[in-house]
């Protein structure tokens, strides 16, 4: 008799549900995807002293990569609706690492914005939120936050492994060898994970959401899960609805002001005097505590509310951008680790927050293009910030203005949440 050897076989046989199997694998994608992608401040030193570019304009190629992919989302948001996320998510890994391996091979900006800010932005675009919030809210109901909380924490996971990678690589064959670096990684790991080991549904596998091994009868399965189903959110009735533009500005206000902070922050601390390696293992150790931060307040959100734990986060990552900002060059490192404490455990703990929000309000067929368009903002948010950020700079000469705009962004996005309220009934639910 032969044996199977596909990913459900090997989960069967070790009796492991395969809802653990999706949730591992889109934390590992999620970490590669981010990780290589938000390596980039790793790179910007390097860039600027071997080009001479302003700041602002190095910043640019980070902006057009954030403005891409969420220029994408929606058109993700469709495909996945459409096709599912498993026909849809290699082509990401294609794209992630052709970006990587062709920014080795730059010698202008233009040829960065193309490389880095169109290639693998498209990749990280199909690898990111949209596609994965989608897929865990197929896998799992009751626990969605927790297990949303979990797969993100997979990207401070990735910028935790890969910044001191890109940096000891950078030290070792350059910064066009260091993107080579990470584009053969992204590729190795990226390509089986999402071939071989993502499936939709349970019910392809003859297995239940949260952990079941018995499929739910139709009359159980949630809106848009079943085949012809016709219940859940319009996108009609979504743009209709306050809490959809609510939900717009914050995923606006929150990147402007941390991925502001992110893309600079080793330039800032570098021109405060700190070596370059400590403030690459600081920027690791955010990436690091983001991972923590994104499961507690996950799973406490599960507890609390949404809101409440949302705007908790939100008074961390002011408190942290408070820190930064006032740093001078007599500052011990302790300072540094404060600020890395509070921004890290709060950075990126919003994305599995309101993306479980959205999950709540608008689940349905049409989510993925719902939750697509509203994580649109989210992209025009991260290329704005970090651009701000860079023309600041080079206007003043220091960043403190720049990150006095982005505590105004936090304040900004927290008013915008508090507005949408959490998740309203839609009529057409």
């Amino acid at each position: 008799m032969r044996r199977e050897w596909s990913s459900p076989a090997v989960a069967r046989w070790l009796r492991v549900h395969y809802g653990w199997v999706i949730l591992a694998a889109s934390f590992a994608t999620l970490g590669v995807m981010y990780g290589t992608t938000y390596a980039f401040p790793v790179f910007f030193v390097a860039l600027v002293q071997e080009f001479g570019w302003s700041r602002a304009s190095t910043a640019s190629i980070f902006s057009l990569n954030m403005m891409v992919a969420g220029l994408t989302a929606p058109l993700v948001g469709h495909l996945v609706d459409r096709y599912g996320p498993r026909r849809v998510l290699p082509w990401g890994a294609v794209l992630l690492g052709s970006g990587l391996l062709l920014s080795a091979a730059t010698g202008s900006l233009w040829h960065l914005w193309l490389a880095f800010g169109l290639v693998d932005a498209l990749g990280g675009g199909i690898l990111g939120p949209v596609a994965h919030t989608t897929l865990l809210s197929n896998w799992f109901i009751r626990s969605r936050g927790s297990a949303i909380g979990i797969a993100f924490a997979g990207m401070g996971a990735g910028l935790f492994v890969f910044s001191p990678l890109a940096q000891a690589a950078m030290d070792r064959v350059g910064w066009r060898g260091a993107f080579i670096v990470l584009g053969l990684v992204s590729l190795a790991v990226l390509l089986p994970l999402t071939v071989l080991c993502q499936r939709d549904r349970p019910e392809e596998l003859g297995l239940g959401p949260d952990g079941g091994w018995e499929p739910l009868p139709p009359s159980k399965i949630p809106a848009g899960r079943a085949a012809g189903a016709t219940e859940g959110a319009s996108l009609t009735t979504a743009l209709r609805s306050p809490g959809f533009w609510g939900f717009v500005s914050c995923f606006f206000f929150t990147p402007v002001s941390m991925m502001s902070v992110t893309t600079h922050q080793v330039a800032h601390l570098v021109d405060l005097g700190f070596g370059k390696m400590t403030a690459v293992h600081v920027l690791g150790t955010v990436g690091m505590l983001s991972s923590v931060g994104r499961v507690m307040f996950a799973i406490l959100s599960d507890r609390i509310g949404r809101v409440w734990t949302a705007l908790l986060s939100y008074a961390c990552s002011a408190l942290g951008i408070l820190v930064l900002m006032l740093l001078t060059p007599a500052a011990g490192v302790g300072w540094l680790y404060l600020f890395a404490l509070l921004f890290g455990i709060s950075f990126g703990a919003r994305g599995p927050i309101v993306s479980a929000m959205t999950a709540d309000a608008y689940r349905g067929r049409h989510y993925g293009t719902i939750f697509g368009l509203i994580h649109l903002s989210n992209g025009v948010g991260a290329a704005v910030g970090p651009w701000v950020g860079g023309a600041l700079y080079d206007a003043t000469g220091s960043y403190r203005l720049a990150f006095g705009v982005a505590m105004g962004s936090v304040g900004l996005a927290c008013l915008s949440l508090w507005l949408a309220g959490g998740p309203r009934p839609a009529a057409g639910r």
